[in-house]
């Protein structure tokens, strides 16, 4: 038994770095060029079952090219960033469910091949999400140099496809805990504060209105970045033209701020010095 299995959007992991959700899920470093779709896997299972499935590489070099893969434990800290471990379990890992088609592969040139994973989850497994990632890596000894005619350095390509696994009645249970403005990337933009109180993760979505202090119109995205179990974090809600002119407060929003199991209508104006005290509205 499983749920839809991934999202169309694409996730990029380069030189061990993410660098956002939502960016094609490509890495071209000097002799590594791949893509690979889909970048993210969210699964449902109960305890005992099988799930079988598949990722396509795509090498989109005029060479072929070597690829490494594993799996790997990761942590979203509250502030958005990740770490990705080293091939050590971690505490409550489970890694030990998943099993991969094979170590290493050779993917001709501009050609794709479809990769093949699968996750055993036990017989006794709690309720609860596991969370993992194939990680697809240049072969090191490829030497990868990166650079210009007066220095090079090598470079580690990598890009991370990440899985959850929802087991059981696992659920998320997120609470909008209030909305404001904030310094995010060196702009003043708005974000929401969720709180998530339960055992599985949850992305809040939605498509807000705003006019600003001097009229100005514009509309406004909630980041679908995931908050994690027992997580607080800042959601940003990003203007939707990325070089749209500066926020001048108060800012005026209006529309509705979703997530699996709630939902909240928003019409406040928000500032540095104001902001909206919420409590979710169940759906």
């Amino acid at each position: 038994m499983k749920s839809k299995s991934s999202h169309p959007e694409n996730l990029l992991f380069a030189c061990s770095l993410l660098l956002a959700s939502l960016a094609p899920a490509t890495i071209q470093a000097a002799g590594f060029a791949a893509t690979v779709s889909p970048p993210r896997f969210e699964l449902r299972a109960a305890p005992g079952d099988t799930l079988n499935e598949i990722v396509e590489i795509n090498n989109a070099d005029k060479l072929p090219v070597d690829f490494k893969l594993r799996t790997a434990d990761w942590d979203l800290t509250d502030n958005g960033n990740v770490t990705i471990h080293g091939e050590e379990l971690q505490p409550n890992s489970c890694r030990p469910w998943a099993r991969i088609e094979r170590h290493r592969i050779r993917i001709a040139p501009e050609r794709a091949r479809r990769y093949r994973f699968q996750i055993r989850v036990p017989e006794d497994a709690p309720a609860g999400e596991c969370r993992l990632a194939l990680l697809i890596e240049g072969n090191g000894e490829d030497k990868v140099m990166a650079g210009n005619d007066m220095v090079k350095f090598p470079v580690q390509g990598r890009i991370a496809v990440v899985i959850y696994v929802a087991v059981g009645d696992a659920s998320p249970q997120l609470n909008l805990l209030e909305v404001s403005m904030d310094n995010v990337n060196q702009q003043q933009i708005p974000v929401a504060v969720f709180r998530n109180d339960g055992n599985a993760h949850g992305r809040p979505s939605g498509i807000l209105d705003g006019t600003d202090a001097i009229g100005m119109k514009q509309e406004f995205s909630v980041s679908p970045s995931p908050v994690m179990p027992g997580q607080t974090r800042r959601i940003p809600i990003w203007p939707a033209v990325s070089d749209a002119v500066e926020i001048v407060s108060p800012l005026q929003l209006k529309g509705t701020i979703e997530w699996e199991g709630g939902k909240h209508e928003i019409d406040e104006a928000v500032s540095p010095t104001h902001q909206i005290g919420l409590k979710e509205t169940g759906q």
